[in-house]
């Protein structure tokens, strides 16, 4: 199951009343009734249902889950005849005409979290027609130092043994300082509330992207900040800015906060700042990859990625190369087996037998290998 396949996964962006309002106004100011719109990764619907209210000739929503089946249900319960529901992502969807309007909420926490974008960019190519437009069609990435002591404490210092001892947390001797660069390395996603941030420079734009034009999901940006007030600099804030159509909608800290959160980079080692001193800041990463920022002050310079936050092993190095040449595991030779047997012939229980057959080790029981198969038929059956 995916992450948005229930109904309560939706809730908190089905009544965002901060978000909901501002795509809502750009929508219909979008919106003619000549208008083909597509939702894409339209959950619930709520945005799609806006636009079909709206008066839009033509409303495709379309989700890869299966939650669009409820989607459909509240379509059919509420008289909308110029809606319809696909089950897709962006790379299957076929779709019989183009859209003047794609409505998306392909931001993720800091913009590129989840690699959504990517999908987004293909219905753009694919999908949208000459002289569309799309909803959001532009973002900024934001950054501001800041002191967060007691979130820092919480998250990253407790794991010092001695720092945690000092701090009225019980350890029961056990000596867990092994384990805080890993958490030195993680990025945190949480409300501004949690964080009780205090930025020490005014925020600065990483990056804008424009994603009528953009063609990769990707950062590399760097900036420099003056500080204003002076204090213990713990790491740093990043959030989002997006435009839709006329108005600009933030996630900073300062904001009305929605359903998407703030993310905390953390330093390794706090750095006491003064005020008018210059702090550096560089982000970068891939598509799908992993994110590595650097901190510069007077005096030194820190780097962090989050590929330093899970342990590596030399085989774990070894499969992640590009070099790596992989073979099926026996695991893998099952997956292969049924999914080559999936020709609308062998039944999930006749095929659950056949795995216990051939591939006995790998499963406990016949149970074992029913679910096995029913896992594969619903995602390629």
């Amino acid at each position: 199951m995916g992450i948005y396949s229930s109904v309560e996964s939706h809730r908190k962006m089905n009544f965002d009343g901060v978000r909901n309002p501002a795509y809502a106004q750009a929508i219909r100011a979008a919106v003619t009734s000549s208008s083909v719109v597509l939702d894409l990764g339209a959950g619930l619907g709520m945005l799609g249902f806006i636009a079909a209210r709206a008066g839009a000739r033509k409303v495709y929503m379309v989700e890869p889950e299966p939650v669009i089946e409820v989607t459909r249900k509240v379509a059919e319960a509420n008289g909308l005849r110029n809606v319809e529901c696909i089950q897709a992502t962006a790379e299957t969807l076929k779709l019989a005409e183009k859209a003047d309007l794609i409505v998306s909420v392909f931001t993720g926490n800091f913009l590129l979290t989840e690699d959504l974008l990517p999908s987004l960019f293909y219905a753009r190519d694919h999908f949208l027609a000459p002289g569309g437009r799309l909803l959001p069609d532009r973002s900024r990435m934001m950054v501001a130092p800041v002191s967060v002591p007691s979130f820092y404490q919480e998250n990253v210092e407790n794991w010092s043994l001695a720092q945690a001892s000092a701090h009225g947390v019980e350890s029961y001797g056990i000596d867990y300082r092994a384990a805080r660069p890993f958490v030195a390395n993680s990025m945190f996603y949480d409300s501004a509330k949690k964080f009780e941030a205090q930025l020490l420079a005014a925020p600065a734009c990483l990056m804008e992207m424009d994603f009528m034009t953009a063609t990769r999901a990707e950062c590399d940006g760097a900036v420099e900040l003056p500080v204003i007030e002076g204090g213990e600099c713990h790491g740093w804030l990043g959030w989002f800015d997006m435009r839709l159509g006329g108005q600009w909608l933030s996630t900073a800290p300062d904001a009305d906060p929605t359903h998407w959160r703030q993310v905390f980079m953390p330093l390794e080692k706090p750095v006491a700042v003064e005020a008018g001193q210059v702090l550096g800041f560089g982000l970068k990463r891939q598509e799908y990859g992993e994110w590595i920022w650097t901190t510069d002050y007077d005096g030194g310079q820190q780097r962090q990625s989050t590929f330093l936050s899970e342990p590596l092993t030399p085989e774990i190095l070894r499969r992640k190369s590009d070099d790596f040449q992989p073979e099926l595991n026996e695991r893998g030779q099952a997956m292969g087996y049924v999914l080559s047997h999936f020709d609308g012939r062998a039944s999930s229980g006749s095929l659950a037998d056949a795995l216990l057959q051939h591939f006995g080790s790998s499963f406990s029981s016949r149970d074992d290998a029913l679910r096995f198969v029913k896992s594969l038929a619903k995602k390629f059956g």
